[in-house]
C-alpha cells in the first residue's frame, strides 16, 4: 500500500470515498466542488505555498499499489482558525451554594471558545471497508504523524483530532436537536454540511454567545456530552496509545468530543526517526516499519520489512519502488 499526496486526478476516487463515509464526516464532504477545493489546497500545501500563511492543509490518499484503486483517506492541517473562526464548547463546573439553606450544587456549563486557534488537526480519515485488514486503519491513522515528525514547523505545538459524535438510527444528533437547532432552524445534517462546506461563521452569526447550562438541557442531550460515535471508538483508543487525551472540549453541534496532545509528545513522532538508506535487496530480514520518504513536494509513505544497523538503513527492493527512494536517500521510519 502506498499513501501519497492527493492530486487533481483522484478527484472522481475521493469524492466516491465521500459518499460511501456518509453524512457527519464534515472533513470528508460529498461535494464535489469543496472536495476539488480541499485537493488544490494540499497541492499548494505540498509546494509550501498554501493559500494563507500558515495554513498548510495536506490531504493523502491511500493507494492499492498492485491495482491503483483509491481505498482510502487521511489528512492533517498545520493550523486551523486564522482565517476563519474554530469552535468548540469548553465544558467547566461551577459550584454554587446558600449556607442557610445548606444547599451545595455543582452544575455543567458550556462555554463557546476558540482556545484551539493555531493548533493543528488530524482528519479525513477513512479507509474502505475492503481494505480494513492487515492493519491498514492504523498505518492510515498514524501516517500522519510521520509528516509531523520530518516537517514540525509547519504544525502548531498542539495537535487535535475531533471526533465524531453520538448520532440516532436516522443520523440526527440528540445534542445538536436539543440545543443548536433552535437557533440554526435547520435539521442536523444540513447545518453539519454547511460547517463542512462553508466554514464556521454563521456559528458566529446565529449561536448564543452566553454560558449554557447542561442541567436545563433534556437528559438524552446531557447523556452524549464527550461521547464518541460507535465507529469512532476503534480510533479514539489508537489515538489514546499516541497520547491523545479529551480535556473537557466538544464539538458544538454533536458533543463529540475533541481529543488533544503536544505536538512533540505524539507516540509515533517521538520514536521516529530519519535514516539513510544504504542497500536495497530483493529480500530483507528485520522490522515492519512505517517507512516516509524526506521530502515535501512528493512525501510518499508505505509499510515495509527494515533491518537496521550503525550505517542506515536496508529495504526491499519493491518497497523501494513504491517510494521511489534509492540508495543514498532519505527516510523517514518508524516502528509500524
Amino acid at each position: 500500500m502506498l499513501i501519497r499526496p492527493v492530486t487533481r486526478n483522484d478527484h472522481a476516487a475521493l469524492h466516491s470515498l465521500a459518499v460511501e463515509a456518509g453524512y457527519g464526516m464534515t472533513s470528508l464532504p460529498q461535494d464535489a466542488d469543496v472536495l476539488l477545493a480541499k485537493i488544490e489546497w494540499s497541492e499548494k500545501s505540498f509546494a509550501d505555498a498554501p493559500p494563507s500563511q500558515h495554513e498548510h492543509r495536506f490531504l493523502f490518499v491511500m493507494e492499492d499499489s498492485e491495482t491503483g484503486e483509491i481505498v482510502g483517506s487521511t489528512g492533517v492541517k498545520g493550523h486551523i482558525g486564522l482565517s476563519s473562526p474554530f469552535y468548540s464548547y469548553k465544558v467547566s463546573t461551577i459550584v454554587q451554594t446558600n449556607r442557610e439553606m445548606e444547599i451545595y450544587v455543582r452544575n455543567r456549563v458550556l462555554h463557546m471558545v476558540n482556545d484551539y486557534t493555531g493548533a493543528a488537526e488530524i482528519g479525513s480519515l477513512f479507509l474502505r471497508e475492503s481494505h480494513r485488514r492487515d492493519g491498514l486503519g492504523k498505518f492510515l491513522s498514524r501516517s500522519r504523524f510521520l509528516l509531523i515528525a520530518q516537517f514540525p514547523k509547519l504544525f502548531g505545538e498542539t495537535v487535535i483530532a475531533e471526533i465524531r459524535g453520538v448520532n440516532d438510527e436516522k443520523g440526527d444528533s440528540p445534542f445538536y436537536d436539543n440545543l443548536a437547532r433552535h437557533f440554526f432552524k435547520m435539521p442536523f445534517h444540513e447545518a453539519d454540511y454547511i460547517h463542512a462546506t462553508k466554514g464556521g461563521q454563521f456559528i458566529a452569526d446565529l449561536m448564543p454567545r452566553y454560558p449554557i447550562y447542561v442541567e436545563l438541557l433534556a437528559p438524552e442531550a446531557q447523556a452524549v456530552l464527550g461521547q464518541a460515535n460507535s465507529a469512532s471508538v476503534p480510533a479514539v483508543e489508537m489515538l489514546k496509545r499516541e497520547g491523545f487525551a479529551y480535556m473537557r472540549y466538544i464539538d458544538i453541534f454533536d458533543a463529540g468530543p475533541t481529543l488533544r496532545v503536544d505536538r512533540d509528545k505524539i507516540a509515533t513522532v517521538a520514536q521516529s526517526q530519519q535514516v539513510t538508506l544504504t542497500e536495497i535487496k530483493s529480500q530483507v530480514q528485520g522490522e515492519r516499519m512505517m517507512c516516509a520518504t524526506t521530502g515535501l513536494k512528493d512525501f510518499r509513505m508505505t509499510l515495509a520489512t527494515i533491518s537496521l544497523s550503525d550505517h542506515g538503513a536496508v529495504m526491499d527492493a519493491q518497497s523501494a519502488e513504491i517510494l521511489k527512494v534509492k540508495q543514498g536517500d532519505g527516510l523517514r521510519i518508524a516502528l509500524a
